[in-house]
């Protein structure tokens, strides 16, 4: 989706890549086709609009950013130089700070998951660019009448008691990116 935001073209693409249903390895190689699929279009996108087009993509990626779907094939690090500097296109993943804090939009077994994820292009990453980044202004947002239990999990539909206030079994995240 492309919108308009103080006049300046930004590029939203969202993902909801295969579940780990099958088990986390079994699934992989779909996560690994959605993956290269991306990178294909940031690639294509940038060839049109220039190497500086600013592209948020985001969404459920069913892997956290360290995963081979996510590092190796969509070509998202942590290194927020490296997307800048870099001579192909690659993309800055913004949760990286959170997943150090231990921190995660998803819940399975008791044990916290960065799934869900915002990666930039180097057009929003640059400090000369179109668009403002406060990489500490990424967050996980916690509603009360969403979360239940020690561990704020999502409460969802399908479980013996459930939330009527919650939709989803995801937390949902959010970031801040500023006009100049």
């Amino acid at each position: 989706m492309k919108v308009k935001a103080s006049g300046q073209e930004l590029i939203l693409v969202g993902n909801h890549w295969p579940s780990r249903s099958a088990g986390q390895y079994a699934s992989e190689p779909y996560r690994i086709i959605a993956a290269e699929t991306l990178s294909y279009f940031v690639q294509r996108i940038q060839e049109v609009k220039g190497k500086d087009a600013a592209i948020v993509v985001m969404g459920d990626f069913n892997d956290e950013p360290y995963s081979r779907s996510l590092t190796d094939y969509a070509l998202s690090v942590m290194n927020h130089d490296k997307v800048v500097y870099a001579r192909n296109p690659v993309l800055y993943n913004l949760m990286w700070e959170l997943l150090g804090e231990r921190k995660g939009s998803y819940v399975y077994g008791g044990a916290a998951m960065m799934i869900d994820q915002f990666l930039v292009s180097r057009g929003i990453a640059k400090k000369s660019g179109l668009f403002s980044l406060d990489t500490g202004k990424v967050k996980i947002e916690i509603f009360p009448k969403m979360v239940s239990g020690r561990y704020d999990t999502p409460v969802r539909f399908g479980q013996s008691k459930p939330n009527l206030d919650g939709y989803s079994d995801h937390l949902p995240i959010s970031f801040v990116l500023g006009e100049k």
